[in-house]
């Protein structure tokens, strides 16, 4: 069953700010999955994902269930393909920095009969659908240009950045190291493609409540990241020697921007809100641990942790503990620091990057890796806020004005605008963004504004603002009798606006098409709740006119819940 809430059409006012942005996000889902729609639903509600940038996949449990292994050939059909080519159909394939895997999806893909020289899903889906030279990643040698040091290849620190900056680049004035040059024109095309999947529910993972509860532990921790309780935890055990060099020069960078870490051979059994840990061991109990602070990502180095047909302890492990997110290698990676996150993660966390941004800049070779848990956890980010003004309703030009601010001083704002969903205006000091009625179709559209720092890390906040074009006099409604058919599945009736009649209606969710049929005065479309999932979702109805256009409704907010 289904409870309705109320969405109302005015000016909002956003106090979420965000370093990479929920419009960059492309979020996958499998619909073949229950599971994997409930998380989706739920992270993108909370995440504010715009509904253009979900895509459903179809993934047969053959391919995420077990091994949860597939062939590169496989990855391009089932994944690879069609996503890219949903991204491009909406238009927002050139605002898309990173994919958001939900659960049910593969992890593994079968590069090489050599078990030592697959890679991830994260890890091909980062080359873009391309597969470099295996013994590269077998060695760990491939090096990721996100990276920013230090390692054998790369001797220098870089700065933490926001993905929008990689991409872009810092400016040519801006003075580089040599060997970083491309840093200042940005990556541009050759720009990889960071993702990362909420969670693991399949064999020996986690339980779908634990992943939506990683994911709430992920927004709670926004704007307040702790400055103590992050341990390096040293031994023996080769793996952790292999990283032991990154404590001490991580120590004193945490330091000077007032955190406290501690280099210590006891793990911190008891210790409670612990915001960060790194260690080697082949086993390990999170579960000693009294408390994670939220956004608290927490790490062990060693052979199979997201291989969950193997031994030794699971990445998963510290998620059903109070992690906000863990990483670990689908094959045997040997103890090889360059396929692990580097002390420095902290670093660039600390800096405001969020958990993609920072665990990217610190995986030199990040191609057999699964990372899991909240991908857009911002524990160090400044707060920002950002509104709207103008006009509900509108039947020509308007335009809107966005205001942003933040409590830092004397600092520049950028801005850009998105209508439902897809950027029209790209990111400029311009704080006003014109509507012309005459270029829309009547009915509801969403307005994104959209404020950022002008900073190496681009602290941003965004609000949506709902608006009614009505030029033609053209409008849908849902009404709220809804009638309870059978089982999942509801009757909903919409009303029209104005004399013309629309010659077919839809109902939509989650940016798809749940339902179509003729228009007439008893119409009536439904909603099967299985083909939407669990969670929070938003439905509208759309009335489909004779030259084509489509007129939507006001969304209105559902929350599913099988059990009720």
């Amino acid at each position: 069953m289904f409870k309705i809430v109320s969405i109302t059409v005015c000016v909002l006012i956003s106090m979420s700010a965000w370093a990479q942005m929920p419009h960059e996000v492309l979020l996958l889902v499998n619909k073949q999955s229950q599971p994997s729609m409930k998380v989706a639903n739920t992270f993108a509600a909370a995440r504010q994902i715009p509904e253009r940038n979900i895509v459903y996949l179809d993934i047969p449990d053959k391919f995420f269930g077990i091994r949860a292994t597939i062939t590169p050939e496989q990855f391009t059909k089932l994944i690879w393909e069609p996503a890219n080519a949903m991204a491009k159909e909406r238009g927002i394939d050139q605002q898309i920095l990173a994919w958001v895997y939900s659960v049910d999806f593969p992890i593994r893909i079968k590069t090489d009969a050599n078990d030592r020289k697959q890679m991830s899903v994260g890890g091909l889906t980062f080359m873009r659908n391309r597969v470099p030279g295996l013994s590269l990643v077998e060695e760990g040698t491939f090096h990721s240009k996100l990276f920013a040091g230090p390692n054998g290849q790369l001797k220098l620190n870089l700065p933490a950045l926001s993905l929008g900056m990689h991409r872009n680049g810092l400016g040519e004035n801006v003075q580089v190291p040599p060997e970083v040059a491309y840093l200042q024109t940005g990556l541009q095309d050759d720009m990889p493609l960071p993702n990362m999947m909420l969670g693991y529910v399949g064999q020996n993972g986690n339980d779908v409540e634990t992943v939506l509860e990683t994911i709430q532990r992920g927004v709670t921790s926004d704007h307040r990241g702790q400055r103590r309780a992050i341990y390096f935890v040293v031994s023996d055990d080769v793996r952790s020697k292999c990283r032991e060099w990154q404590y001490e020069p991580a120590l004193n960078e945490l330091k000077a921007r007032g955190i406290t870490a501690t280099v210590t051979t006891n793990f911190p059994a008891g210790a409670d809100n612990v915001m960060g840990l790194l260690m080697g061991a082949e086993k390990v109990d999170p579960s000693q641990i009294g408390s994670f602070a939220p956004g608290a990502m927490a790490e062990h180095l060693t052979s199979w942790s997201a291989e969950f047909q193997r031994p030794q302890t699971k990445v998963t492990e510290w998620l059903k503990a109070g992690a906000t997110a863990s990483v670990g290698s689908v094959v045997e990676p040997y103890s090889n620091h360059n396929k692990f996150p580097s002390a420095r993660f902290y670093v660039h966390y600390a800096s405001g990057c969020t958990m993609l941004e920072s665990l990217y800049q610190s995986i030199a070779c990040p191609l057999q890796t699964l990372m899991l848990g909240d991908p857009m956890a911002k524990p160090y980010a400044i707060p920002m806020a950002v509104r709207v003004l103008g006009a509900d309703s509108l039947d020509s030009t308007f335009t809107y004005v966005a205001q942003a601010k933040c409590q830092l001083p004397n600092v520049e704002f950028r801005y850009s605008f998105l209508l439902d969903g897809r950027e029209v205006q790209t990111v400029s000091e311009s704080y006003e963004f014109p509507v012309r009625a005459q270029e829309w179709s009547d009915g509801y559209h969403e307005l994104r504004a959209v404020a950022r720092l002008k900073n190496k890390v681009e602290f941003s906040a965004s609000v949506d603002k709902g608006i009614m074009i009505e030029r033609l006099g053209r409008g849908v409604s849902i009404l709220p009798d809804i009638k309870q058919l059978m089982k999942y599945k509801h009757a909903i009736k919409v009303q029209i606006k104005g004399t013309e009649r629309p010659e077919q209606l839809r109902l939509l969710a989650g940016g798809r098409v749940i339902d179509q049929v003729p228009y007439s005065d008893d119409a009536r479309l439904v909603l099967n709740e299985l083909l939407v999932g669990e969670g929070p979702i938003r439905i509208r109805a759309v009335g489909v006119y004779e030259d084509g256009m489509e007129v939507s409704s006001a969304p209105l907010a559902t929350g599913i819940d099988f059990a009720q």
